[in-house]
């Protein structure tokens, strides 16, 4: 994992949402500046009120403070020693998931936090070994409780007509919102599937999401290729080949297919 703190000179600030792993409700996060004087003034909000002024680079005016009370409750009554057991029972979750799926051999996981510590390639999949109650995450690689995967390259080569996003719209029919999505531009013909591990992701849950993932991959791989051609991204209809390519007004004329050669279906 990269070094990301005020060790790096160009850091000057830090800021956190907490939403997904910190136990935090709707509207919380924190930021740490450097130093003051990287606090950009546009920020601040100046209030004269009763003689005296006050300073707050908040949102401003008046805003309810139930998410400031119930997350000063967590922090007490949960403490360092709460909070990273429960972080440590999201990896231990997040590291079950990865070494479940890739030993169905259909999927190849591009995080690596259940790699063993330095290990950052994927081992021999004979030897899926899954971790010990009492193991913590020490002995493994650094990172989120998130999982990024992607179809095999083995799984790709016999599989051809099965698309990874259609795993994504079909897990979605059974209420998971798993996300297919490109890597940044340098990596972009990669897109994974990505899964954020929380607190309230029980071993019931994951067994039932490990269940559901098989089901529907083998549905896939089962499908003819001609049904799922209709269903699976790439398909065109008449609409699709010949619509707009969805320029604004003021652009029109460089629309290489503009609206008045469109095909068009009227809806009665």
């Amino acid at each position: 994992m990269l070094d990301r703190n005020f060790e790096l000179p160009r850091v000057k600030s830090i800021n956190t949402s907490g939403h997904k792993f910190g136990l935090v409700y709707a509207g919380v996060g924190w930021i740490i500046w450097r130093d003051e004087a990287f606090l950009s003034k546009h920020l601040i909000f100046e209030l004269h009120y009763l003689g005296g002024t006050e300073e707050s680079y908040t949102l401003n005016f008046s805003r309810p403070g139930a998410q400031i009370i119930a997350q000063y409750y967590n922090l007490i009554h949960l403490g360092f020693d709460g909070f990273r057991a429960i972080m440590e029972n999201c990896m231990k979750n997040a590291r079950l998931l990865s070494k479940s799926l890739e030993a169905t051999q259909w999927y190849t996981c591009v995080s690596d936090i259940h790699r063993k510590k330095g290990q950052h390639v994927k081992g021999d999949l004979t030897d899926v070994s899954f971790s010990k109650d009492t193991e913590s995450s020490a002995g493994y690689n650094a990172g989120l409780p998130v999982v990024a995967f992607r179809l095999s390259d083995e799984f790709k080569k016999d599989y051809p007509h099965v698309k990874q996003e259609s795993i994504s719209t079909l897990l979605r029919a059974k209420q998971y919102i798993i996300p297919n999505y490109p890597l940044p531009p340098t990596c972009d013909k990669t897109e994974i599937l990505r899964v954020v591990v929380r607190e309230s992701m029980s071993l019931d849950l994951l067994d039932r999401l490990i269940t559901d993932i098989i089901s529907v991959t083998e549905n896939l791989m089962n499908s003819d290729p001609m049904d799922l051609a209709a269903f699976q991204p790439g398909a065109t209809t008449i609409e699709k080949a010949h619509q707009s390519k969805g320029l604004d007004h003021k652009n029109k004329h460089k629309a290489s297919r503009p609206m008045s050669k469109g095909v068009h279906r009227t809806v009665r």
